[in-house]
């Protein structure tokens, strides 16, 4: 027998075996919500960093380049996410930075200054990448070099603020001076330049914490450490979206996200897209003079190209279908 307010084990059971069920089938759809919370967070990142943009063109008459080049020696340079400081609402923190008088190097050789370019940006954070908000290794295999090494008066394992935006340098390595995409090193792209249209041109992508992430403050060592010192602000699009291999440093040259099935993009025009990771793909058109370093103009036939190819391309000429 039980008492008048008791329950039997077996009813007890039975609660506990429906609540189980319960949590089971609703946990998929708070978890759905988050995402889709996160998602809509990162979407709005892109769009006023993309503003930005556009207002920086408004004051220069440009772009700002994806990286700056010197043409000589290594030295750590400024990247486009410190230009588009004082479009962002962090004028203070770009006039302390002093990125119009002294290379990236300098600041970070100055022991008073170096902790800014570990500020947190949420602008520069995508809410569903894990980790904190100082660059990450990464998980393919990518963690080698990925803080800013060989500095006078920085140790090997100084790491600055993360970005989970890079911009879209092209078709070609993200150390290339005159790459085909709008953000490249050294790139002074207007909107004249875009003549595939605005709407058909990528402008910046995600990178995740597989692929080692970004940086907003600049690049390591972009003149003279190729791809692994300029894909800190840059990535290319001959690479899939999502990739899952860092084989000849791939990965983090890559556009990836922590989005299920695929990444958000913002286009040249301000627009934000999700580009899904089986979208038409095909780089066969991609022909010489892509390699780092390299000032001759590249070359890629636009009749062999996929849609991701030519949305990560400026002037190549071909439609957009299904875009």
């Amino acid at each position: 027998m039980r008492g008048k307010n008791g329950f039997t084990l077996v009813e007890l059971l039975v609660v506990i075996a429906i609540i189980g069920v319960l949590i089971a089938l609703l946990l998929p759809a708070v978890q759905q919500a988050r995402e889709a919370a996160r998602r809509m967070s990162c979407n709005n990142n892109l769009k006023n960093l993309a503003l930005g943009f556009h207002n920086h063109h408004d004051v220069f008459g440009q772009f700002p380049a994806g990286g700056e080049h010197t043409g000589t020696g290594d030295r750590e340079m400024w990247g486009w996410g410190a230009h588009i400081l004082p479009f962002i609402e962090q004028n203070s923190l770009y006039d302390r930075l002093k990125v119009t008088d002294q290379f990236l190097k300098d600041t970070l050789d100055d022991t008073t200054l170096r902790p800014l370019t570990q500020t947190k940006l949420e602008i520069f954070i995508c809410p569903s990448d894990p980790g904190g908000h100082l660059m990450d290794g990464g998980q393919m295999n990518s963690g080698t070099g990925r803080h800013f090494n060989g500095l006078s008066s920085v140790n090997n394992s100084f790491r600055v603020a993360k970005s989970n935006y890079i911009g879209v340098c092209g078709m070609f390595d993200v150390d290339h001076r005159r790459n085909n995409g709008v953000l490249f090193r050294g790139s002074e792209i207007r909107f004249a330049d875009i003549t595939d249209g605005t709407s058909n041109t990528f402008l910046l992508g995600e990178r995740n914490r597989r692929c080692a992430q970004g940086a907003w403050v600049g690049n390591r060592n972009v003149t003279g450490g190729g791809p692994q010192g300029a894909d800190y602000t840059m990535g290319r699009v001959t690479i899939p979206v999502n990739h899952t291999s860092n084989a000849s440093h791939q990965c983090v040259e890559a556009f990836a996200s922590e989005h299920p099935g695929g990444s958000l993009f913002a286009y040249a025009d301000g627009s934000v897209h999700f580009i899904s990771d089986t979208i038409d793909y095909n780089n066969a058109g991609v022909n010489g003079n892509n390699q780092s370093n390299n000032d001759a103009p590249p070359t890629f036939n636009s009749n062999n190209l996929g849609t991701y190819q030519r949305l990560g391309a400026r002037d190549d000429g071909a439609p957009i279908d299904g875009n």
